[in-house]
């Protein structure tokens, strides 16, 4: 029962479940990013079959490619999360590396090799694959086995079953890993507890001398440093108690067959490509079987290219990927093989993007979640000389519309070896070559449609260049003028601001150049370079207008003569203008029977006159000038100058005010009255006395 609880909480050697091949072409990948972030060492970031995958093309032949793995915390049985790693070891880029088994102490599953040393053994296990780089900088995916043993003075000799090893059971045999067996702990294994507490342990120092033995319980202490620790079972208790002794050598050693003199070792699963083939996945264990996070690693024909994979899984941007999907990912980028690595809740992918002083996570944890704490991760370095600032990414829009500003800047920089350099002191000038637009320092305004390479350049030098597109009149659907004054008299100026709503919601201000200008009613010189006006003449009009067009936009702004008094009201708004100042309404105008009914007391007051209320005869009695109107509430007959005359539409209380039709009072007073139908705008102009 204990054997079965333990293989079912396994994060990944044991946690996989059997997939069948898929003969569907698969959907082509959307490589949304792609840059160096180390020397030799490309990141990219792919959204393919609704997953989001992160992407490590890492080129061997490149003498700088700095690929390791590293441990936890530091030592095996001291789990961290990848961010964790990847801060303590000042990595560029971390994922996590092997398989492990999350009910026990922290190691691995499979071999590897941390700081130049190998740090734990295969398990025995058989259709397990581990990824190495040998010592001439070529890259394996292959089945790899422990060789390790321990002679003793007497010559005898013993194999040892592995090293830095929780306890598991083989397979295909069943045995249990720590039964009849010695395990090896070097100084690496950071626990006082080593597999079974009730084993034999044997403590042998730096030089193989044999310092303390203790019998059927493990020893009060983690390994010693320098030191290793043996650990007897059976048939390998009865080897220690009959061949060593304390004060006597004992030869240890500790291998993994092949040997290709291995300078990097991470253990993984099974199969994913081989020889370009897509591998059926044999292994039917069921944790991590379905649509999941992943992490991959796969090599290329030569072995000099390495790629790594980590999928991001069940978050609301990626689904994650099937194993099988997770094949035909891995021979799409180029794998010759390529072996699972650990995936499900430890995929996490943390790097530092080009120019970037900052870590980000680039592939979240599954769900969204924490970042798993596991054994070990793989990390990309770059411990390359520093230097002066070669390139940059430049911060900026990508699309403007013709006659839009945009200001664009130096993101981030950094020199030839891909270290983040500090943008700041850095003085830059910008260029998009002359051809469509002009630039204010860093302000670049577009002024002809077409796609323009924008650079920025530091004593002539080219660091920084990205694509701009600039968009005509068609990317807006429309435009409004805004005016400085309203009231104008000659010898004045008046400065015009045109403002545009983008197809995409945006609003914009367009550059006084892309616009075609026109005044009219009102004479005067137009400066269209800066959107002015010299007004000359009012042409004894009571008002002008000022006219923009932009492609097939236009809009129209009026000016306003002060010999006349200009009201201008919005049907359904409480906000009216007189003489162009904003004013509130606390009830606003109205449509009644085809006709636009206003306060009556504002356009009595507006032009000097006096409004009466009898509550009694409920009648309001209105002088403008000359002219008194009685206007009975509800009645069709209304009184001018003491003449009774129809009315078309009666008067109307409304929240306490009383309505009139505007027409009617304006016209009998003399005023002068246009709506404007597009605009549901009244206007009344009438002389001042």
């Amino acid at each position: 029962m204990l054997k079965k609880r333990i293989m079912a909480l396994m994060a990944g050697a044991l946690c996989l479940t059997a997939w069948s091949l898929a003969t569907a072409e698969p959907a082509q990948a959307q490589v949304v990013r792609s840059e160096p972030i180390a020397p030799g060492v490309v990141e990219e970031m792919h959204h393919w079959q609704n997953a989001r995958i992160g992407v490590w093309r890492c080129d061997l032949t490149n003498p700088n490619t700095d690929l390791r793995l590293v441990a936890g915390a530091g030592e095996y049985t001291r789990r961290a999360t990848v961010g964790q790693m990847s801060a303590r070891t000042n990595a560029v880029a971390m994922m996590n590396g092997d398989y492990f088994n999350m009910a026990l102490q922290g190691s691995p599953i499979g071999p590897s090799i941390v700081n130049g040393r190998l740090q734990s053994s295969p398990a025995v296990i058989i259709g397990l694959y581990s990824l190495g780089i040998d010592a001439g900088g070529t890259a394996h995916i292959e089945a790899m086995t422990f060789n390790g043993g321990v002679k003793a003075a007497d010559g005898a000799s013993f194999p040892l079953d592995g090293l830095n090893k929780t306890y598991y059971w083989h397979d295909p045999s069943g045995q249990e890993s720590h039964t009849d067996t010695i395990q090896m702990y070097n100084d690496f294994w950071g626990s006082a507890s080593r597999g079974h507490a009730t084993n034999t342990e044997v403590l042998i120092g730096p030089d193989g001398t044999v310092e303390q033995i203790s019998y059927g319980k493990n020893l009060p202490y983690p390994v010693p440093d320098g030191k290793i620790i043996l650990q007897a079972n059976g048939q390998g208790e009865l080897f220690v108690k009959k061949h060593l002794k304390i004060d006597q050598k004992a030869q240890v050693w500790a291998g993994v067959q092949p040997d290709r003199q291995w300078k990097f070792l991470v253990g993984g699963h099974a199969l994913l490509v081989n020889d370009g083939q897509l591998v059926p996945y044999t292994k039917d264990i069921n944790v991590l079987g379905g649509v999941r996070a992943r992490t991959a690693a796969g090599i290329s024909a030569d072995g000099k290219t390495v790629y790594f994979a980590c999928a991001e899984g069940r978050t609301s941007r990626s689904a994650g990927l099937s194993l099988g999907q997770l094949s035909r990912f891995m021979q799409a980028l180029g794998a010759d093989k390529a072996v699972n690595l650990d995936g499900g809740g430890s995929s996490t992918l943390v790097s530092r993007p080009l120019g970037s002083f900052n870590r980000q996570v680039a592939i979240a944890p599954e769900g969204f979640g924490a970042q798993r704490a596991v054994v070990n991760g793989i990390g990309i370095f770059n411990e390359t000389p520093e230097g002066p600032v070669v390139a940059g990414k430049l911060s900026g829009p990508s699309r403007l519309v013709q006659g839009e500003s945009g200001q664009f800047g130096l993101a981030s920089a950094w020199d030839a070896n891909y270290h983040p350099k500090a943008t700041q002191g850095l003085a830059l000038t910008y260029t998009d070559g002359g051809q469509n637009g002009i630039w204010d320092g860093p302000w670049f305004v577009a002024l002809q449609p077409g796609t323009v390479s924008v650079k920025a350049l530091a004593d002539g030098r080219e660091l920084a260049q990205k694509d701009l597109v600039i968009q005509g009149p068609e990317a807006v659907s429309g435009i409004r003028i805004q005016l400085d004054k309203f009231m104008v008299q000659p010898g004045d100026f008046v400065n015009a601001r045109v403002f545009a709503k983008t197809l995409d919601g945006r609003s914009i201000e367009l550059s006084p150049r892309v616009i075609n200008w026109q005044l009219e009613g009102f004479t005067g010189d137009i400066t269209g370079e800066y959107g002015a006006f010299g007004i000359n003449q009012l042409n004894n009009l009571a008002n002008g207008k000022i006219k923009a067009t932009f492609g097939n936009h236009t809009a129209e702004a009026y000016l306003g003569n002060p010999a006349y008094r200009l009201l201008d009201l919005g049907i359904g708004q409480s906000q009216y203008w007189l003489d162009g100042q904003a004013h509130q309404l606390d009830v606003a105008p109205y449509i009644h029977e085809g006709r636009t009914l206003v306060p009556l007391r504002l356009i009595a007051e507006a032009y000097g006159g006096e409004v009466t209320w009898s509550d009694e005869r409920r009648e309001v009695e209105v002088a403008l000038g000359q002219t008194r109107i009685i206007l009975p509430v509800d009645e069709n007959r209304v009184t001018v100058n003491g003449d009774s005359r129809p009315i078309d539409v009666s008067p109307q209380i409304r929240n306490g005010r009383t309505f009139v039709p505007i027409r009617f009072i304006a016209e009998t007073v003399g005023m002068q009255v246009e709506y404007n139908d597009q605009s549901r705008t009244v206007s009344i102009i009438a002389p001042k006395e």
